[in-house]
């Protein structure tokens, strides 16, 4: 394995560097959308019997003990309820807008992770073909092991680059999906608790 890195050329520690911040960031959304995770309809139910009890402090207090979006933009509006609908909206947008962002949190950066590994396994190939055509130049065609080694680094390269992007690429898409579906809870529940 260590001798396939080596071969790669000098291109090889960017794809690993890469590879290491997509792994970490990987794990971090997956610990966090675990984290996160609520029941969404027990929640929402359970929300409703105290809205149904005018029992706003005791709404507030469900909420306080529970952990995720859902639960902190309720528990925002709530905390301006029965009070004006504009006040309560303004303190759900502004929920949102310290949720989302939690919520999307690295996904920018695991996009161009994606797309730089590719690139970078592309270079690689690049720089392998230039190398193995200096050498057919220098040697001639009589020394296929010069020429092969400047192959190798462009095809390993690549794979390389590949293997970093494929995966890193599946993540997004799954935590990006994750975001929109977390976010559509949101507004399910205080469509369903608030307006």
């Amino acid at each position: 394995m260590i001798s396939y890195f080596l071969k790669g050329g000098p291109l090889m520690w960017p794809i690993l560097l890469c590879s290491l911040t997509a792994v970490a960031i990987i794990i971090e959304r997956l610990l966090f959308y675990h984290r996160i995770r609520i029941d969404e309809e027990k929640f929402v139910q359970e929300i409703k019997k105290f809205l149904d009890k005018k029992d706003i402090a005791g709404a507030i207090k469900y909420c306080e003990t529970h952990t995720g979006p859902i639960a902190t933009v309720i528990y925002a509006g709530l905390k301006n309820y029965p009070g004006p609908p504009a006040e309560r909206e303004k303190a759900i947008d502004l929920a949102n807008l310290y949720v989302i962002p939690a919520l999307q949190k690295y996904l920018p950066l695991l996009s161009t992770i994606a797309s730089i590994s590719t690139l970078l396994g592309f270079t690689g190939t690049v720089t392998g073909m230039i190398r193995a055509f200096n050498a057919i130049v220098q040697h001639g065609v009589s020394s296929p092991t010069i020429v092969a080694a400047g192959i190798a680094e462009a095809l390993i390269t690549t794979a390389a680059g590949l293997f970093v992007a494929i995966p890193t690429q599946i993540f997004y898409h799954y935590f990006s999906y994750r975001v929109e579906r977390i976010i559509l809870s949101i507004e399910r529940a205080v469509g369903e608790l608030l307006k």
